[in-house]
């Protein structure tokens, strides 16, 4: 009998202990995952760069998602190791790095993502509210965070200034330009020579993509700008983006002029129109109408994001 109450204690006692340790793992497991003191310290770097550019400029008032992914040279060697077509290799840039993935095609993903890090360079854009960033960005920046917080603000400007619907008003209102009314006979007569509606829906088409390049080139302008702007009220030295921006063309390899059908500028324009940007600058007008700004972080290991929040 005496054993019997001393085996049913033990297992009571034993049940509580493993339900202690089960509630404790599980507590532990959610707080790697969701804790920004356990995020990798290319989150830690995006956050510190963000938190001071926070504190002396005003960055909306809607959450912004930071994503860390393979990069371009997973997508390109995808393709060219037939995984995908070239339309659909996207999927392979926007891997999770910190993520261990299954052999696709008999063809080692991690060992993929392994070489991006290693051959892709500095890569960021914005889209839907969140701002995407190679690893290899990381890599070869280095201990240069002011460099990384100028592409970080580039990018923020274009979120915060809703390029996007900007371009897409103004292109709108261009378009009517472009139509020409239809003839009769469904014909027109453009530099003496006759033309039927295809060639004119044609020439309409080749003169709204140029439009569009030149929308983006002009966008690209404005976030260098904004960039530069941010990082100066938030304390770094002024030509702090102009060194970034001759880092990333020798970095990336960026050609020197602007390609009418390119949507980035050339070095040479982007270069001269920040600098003189950041000649007129005036950083004590702009900071008599900041008002202080808060917000809080989030992290998710599972979606591979940090989020800052402003707080209403």
């Amino acid at each position: 009998m005496k054993t019997n109450k001393k085996t049913s204690l033990n297992i009571k006692k034993f049940s509580k202990y493993f339900l202690l340790v089960f509630i404790f793992a599980l507590f532990s497991n959610y707080f790697r995952n969701n804790s920004i003191y356990f995020m990798p310290r290319e989150y830690k770097s995006i956050k510190k760069v963000v938190d001071k550019i926070a504190l002396k400029n005003n960055l909306g008032d809607e959450d912004i998602l930071f994503s860390i992914g393979s990069g371009s040279y997973v997508e390109y060697e995808a393709e060219k190791l037939g995984l995908c077509k070239k339309e659909d290799c996207y999927y392979f840039k926007n891997l999770n790095p910190y993520k261990k993935h299954k052999d696709f095609k008999q063809v080692n993903l991690n060992e993929l993502s392994k070489q991006s890090y290693l051959f892709n360079s500095i890569e960021a854009y914005a889209w839907s509210g969140v701002v995407w960033l190679s690893k290899s960005t990381f890599k070869t920046y280095g201990n240069k965070t002011n460099y990384l917080g100028c592409i970080i603000g580039h990018e923020l400007s274009h979120i915060i200034y809703n390029d996007h619907l900007e371009q897409s008003i103004k292109l709108s209102e261009k378009i009517k330009d472009f139509k020409n009314p239809k003839d009769k006979d469904n014909n027109q007569l453009i530099n003496n020579k006759k033309v039927n509606n295809e060639e004119l829906k044609e020439e309409e088409n080749t003169k709204k993509d140029l439009f569009e390049k030149f929308l983006s080139r002009e966008s690209e302008i404005k976030a260098d700008q904004n960039g530069a702007k941010m990082m100066i009220n938030a304390g770094y030295s002024k030509d702090t983006c102009i060194n970034s921006m001759i880092f990333l063309t020798k970095r990336n390899y960026l050609d020197a002029h602007t390609e009418l059908k390119s949507t980035h500028p050339g070095h040479l324009e982007r270069y001269e129109s920040l600098k003189n940007f950041i000649e007129t600058y005036n950083k004590d007008k702009e900071m008599k109408t900041f008002k202080p700004y808060k917000w809080n972080w989030r992290y998710s290991r599972k979606l591979n994001t940090l989020t800052f929040s402003p707080r209403k």
